[in-house]
C-alpha cells in the first residue's frame, strides 16, 4: 500500500522530464479553465488486469493508461467518464458511483449482450430518473441513470 501511495504522490507531483506522468496529465487534461474538475472515483481492486479486462469486454471502457512497474494503478474510460483502478489499496470494494447516460434502456441492452453483471435493470425512480445498477467483479456498483421522459 505505502508504494502505492508513494507512486501516486509522485505522479501528482509530475516528473522533471519531457513528458509528464499519467496522472499528472489527467490532472492537466481535467481542470481547463475551472477551479474544481469533477471527481474521479478510486475503485478498490483485487486484481488490475481482470478488472481492466471485465470493464473492456463488458462495460465497454478502454485503457487510457497504467501506472507502476508492474502495474497497479490505471484509468479506464468511456466517452466523459473515467474511473481510476488502485489494485489493493486506497480504500476497500464496494464503493458505488452515478454516471449519467443519454439513454440507460439502450445501454442496458449492450451491456447484457457483453455479460456485464446487471444488478438491477432499467428502472423508472420516484426522483425522475431511470437507472440500472451494474457491479464488477470486486462489488463495486455503478448506477447508470438517465432522464426520463416527461
Amino acid at each position: 500500500m505505502r508504494r502505492a501511495l508513494f507512486a501516486l504522490a509522485l505522479m501528482v507531483a509530475g516528473c522533471r522530464g519531457e513528458s509528464r506522468q499519467p496522472l499528472a496529465e489527467e490532472a492537466h487534461a481535467r481542470l481547463h479553465d475551472s477551479e474544481m474538475s469533477p471527481p474521479i472515483p478510486i475503485f478498490s481492486v483485487r486484481d488490475l488486469r481482470a478488472s481492466q479486462r471485465y470493464f473492456r469486454d463488458a462495460l465497454g471502457f478502454t485503457l487510457k493508461w497504467e501506472h507502476g512497474d508492474p502495474p497497479d494503478f490505471c484509468a479506464v474510460g468511456r466517452a466523459d467518464a473515467t474511473i481510476f483502478f488502485c489494485e489493493r489499496c486506497q480504500g476497500n470494494p464496494g464503493a458505488w458511483i452515478m454516471i449519467f447516460v443519454k439513454d440507460v434502456d439502450r445501454l442496458n441492452d449492450e451491456l447484457v449482450h457483453r455479460h456485464a453483471l446487471v444488478k438491477m435493470p432499467p428502472t423508472t425512480m420516484p426522483w425522475g430518473l431511470r437507472e440500472m445498477h451494474v457491479a464488477d467483479r470486486d462489488g463495486n456498483v455503478i448506477r447508470f441513470a438517465s432522464e426520463t421522459e416527461h
